[in-house]
Parts: structure tokens; sequence; C-alpha cells
């Protein structure tokens, strides 16, 4: 699977790992973390090719529930280092 990045429209590979990262970063647990991104993949499963702000919203979606201050932190980050808004 591919993610095509929101800014450039380039693709990339999907990497598990960089969900795993950036949730931990959040501040989610080391096992929310993996079975985020195993959901992920799952969720995706199938898919050539998906946006960027597809997975994103998956992800804060899937924090939102299970971890809603990790959820908070991700969005604060966007927001100041990235420039997005939710």
């Amino acid at each position: 699977m591919k993610v095509r990045k929101r800014n450039t429209g380039n693709e990339e590979d999907f990497i598990p790992v960089k969900i795993v990262s950036a949730a931990i970063k959040a501040g989610a647990s080391v096992e929310l973390a993996d079975e985020l991104a195993k959901a992920a993949i799952e969720h995706f499963k199938g898919k050539e090719v998906v946006d960027s702000s597809e997975l994103r919203a998956f992800v804060l979606g899937y924090l939102k529930e299970k971890d809603p201050k990790a959820y908070e932190n991700w969005l604060r980050f966007d927001s100041k280092v990235k420039g997005i808004s939710s």
C-alpha cells in the first residue's frame, strides 16, 4: 500500500511503525500504538493508495475513542508544528 502525501501528491510506502511512533509521542501506550497500526492495516487492506488525510482521519478517530488525551496531544502537535487544523 502507498500513502499519497497531502502537500506534494507524492506516494510513499505505508510504514506502520510511523503510526506507532507518532502515537507514542502523542502519549499513547506502546500496546495501544501497536493496536492502532494493526487496525489501520486492516482498515485499508486491499487499497493500493490511501490519501494521508484519510489515514490521519482514521488514526484520529481511533485515538479519540481509545485515548482522548493522546488524541488531543496529536491535534495540538499537528496545529503547532504542521499547521494542520482538525
